[in-house]
């Protein structure tokens, strides 16, 4: 593990979250430096982990304050973003982590999760989208039972698209409940009180970058809630299985939890694993169905990151 870790806007919600997943894990780096991407030119203020810390902006692509490893935590694409670009560009030795999923750094990231770091041959990585870290778990979890193909339904909250989504959707939310129309949206949305069905076509393809012996169908689709990522997982099974089975191969992790309907949102904050709702089986019994929960800012966040960057230690 390098010695260093450069964090790219720290002071987002991601940003805040990663910082105290690191600050817990003392195996993980000696030291941590900061910039940010905003489009304020000075030197940003905070309290990251026990102490105040300094964040200048990023102003020189190669200006990585000698880290090996550059962190990126960004939830709005600003003029600097194109240094941050930049970077990934020129430094092709430097390992990069991105959490934040801008679409600008898409094409140049690869999706991972711990689980296919020794799989990997590119420095260049993203966290897989939260939907995709719980449908891999629990892939892995039925391994024995041999799934063969899938489909995911994403359901993503505004907090995907940082603090400021959070205050527009209240916004939107007191527009809309005096009869009137938002004059600001999210990502192009309308989001209060409303569900926007969107393109799942980068989602699709991450799918099949990171699981390509599992065929899934991919789609995705913004909700008006607050936080908390859902993922409406089915998946088929070479051959029959039975009640215990299925329930043995969930219980044999604790990366899932199976929990008991009803279940809501407001039980994910601040959890580290994947929770379950009570899985159904079709009558042949060889199809599987079941919904997921995750706080996407630590399932396929921070708490994934730092996993990957573990892992990286064993490579």
């Amino acid at each position: 593990m390098a010695s260093k870790i450069l964090i790219v806007d720290p002071l987002t919600l991601l940003g805040r979250e990663l910082a105290r997943c690191i600050e817990a894990s003392p195996d993980i780096a000696v030291e941590v430096d900061y910039r940010h991407t905003s489009d304020d030119d000075e030197h940003q203020i905070a309290e990251l982990g026990a102490e105040p810390a300094l964040v200048p902006p990023l102003d020189d692509p190669d200006d990585t304050g000698g880290a090996g490893i550059v962190i990126v935590t960004s939830d709005t694409e600003t003029e600097r973003t194109g240094q941050l670009e930049n970077l990934l560009i020129r430094h092709p030795e430097i390992t990069v982590l991105d959490l934040s999923r801008m679409r600008r750094l898409i094409e140049l990231t690869a999706p991972a999760v711990p689980s296919t770091i020794h799989s990997q041959d590119r420095l260049h990585l993203r966290v897989a989208h939260p939907s995709l870290v719980a449908t891999s778990e629990i892939v892995s979890a039925l391994r024995l039972l041999e799934p063969v193909r899938g489909a995911v339904a994403a359901v993503d909250p505004v907090s995907t698209f940082g603090r400021d989504a959070l205050e527009t959707l209240v916004h939107q939310a007191g527009r809309r409940m005096q009869g009137g129309d938002p004059d600001d949206s999210i990502d192009g949305h309308i989001l209060a009180f409303n569900q926007v069905v969107v393109d799942a076509d980068e989602l699709q393809l991450e799918a099949a970058e990171l699981l390509p012996e599992m065929p899934l169908a991919v789609t995705r689709t913004l909700s008006g809630c607050f936080h908390g990522h859902v993922a409406h997982i089915s998946l088929e099974l070479a051959e029959p299985v039975d009640d215990y089975e299925l329930r043995e191969a969930f219980e044999s992790t604790g990366a899932l939890i199976l929990g008991e309907a009803p279940m809501g949102l407001e039980l994910v904050p601040d959890r580290d694993q994947v929770l379950l709702g009570q899985p159904q089986i079709s009558a042949d019994r060889r199809m599987v169905s079941l919904t997921a929960m995750v706080d996407g800012l630590r399932i396929g966040g921070a708490v994934t990151a730092v996993e990957i960057l573990r892992s990286m230690t064993v490579h």
